[in-house]
């Protein structure tokens, strides 16, 4: 499943941004802005912070030279289920977790200060074997040194 949007408000359209060439983008994987390439590229456990988080992408796709992938920007009100590294427990929820990949959130009962945890849990969603925990993706402004 990896990431799959379920409430939007306002609801917002998706949008087609830059990909980098020779990737394959996986349906609902999260994806940031490179800002060195100006392409866009699927998050990884260190990249992908607050300030660059782009969107969740709408299809799987394997690009080529100006191939442009359609996603659903990360915004205030938007809630998703993600699919999760760890059996899923209440210790989790209100808490930011970092992501394993662009597919897969890292769950923990630790509450992690790290800039690429963007995702903060708040409700477990089905079992706990289920692996999959509710809540939203922040995004922030450009951050100022």
């Amino acid at each position: 499943m990896a990431i799959k949007v379920v409430s939007s408000s306002p609801n917002v359209e998706a949008i087609e941004l830059l990909a980098v060439n020779s990737t394959l983008f996986t349906e609902g994987s999260l994806v940031y802005r490179d800002t060195s390439a100006g392409t866009v590229k699927e998050v990884t456990a260190t990249v992908g912070d607050g300030t660059n988080l782009e969107g969740i992408n709408t299809k799987t796709v394997t690009t080529g030279t100006s191939t442009y992938i359609r996603v659903y920007p990360v915004h205030l009100g938007m809630y998703v289920v993600v699919d999760c590294t760890n059996n899923t427990a209440a210790n989790q929820l209100n808490k930011a977790h970092l992501w394993t990949d662009a597919l897969t959130l890292n769950n923990t009962a630790t509450h992690s200060t790290d800039v690429n945890a963007t995702f903060v849990a708040l409700r477990v969603v089905g079992a706990a074997a289920d692996k999959k925990l509710f809540g939203y993706i922040v995004k922030v402004g450009q951050a100022l040194a």
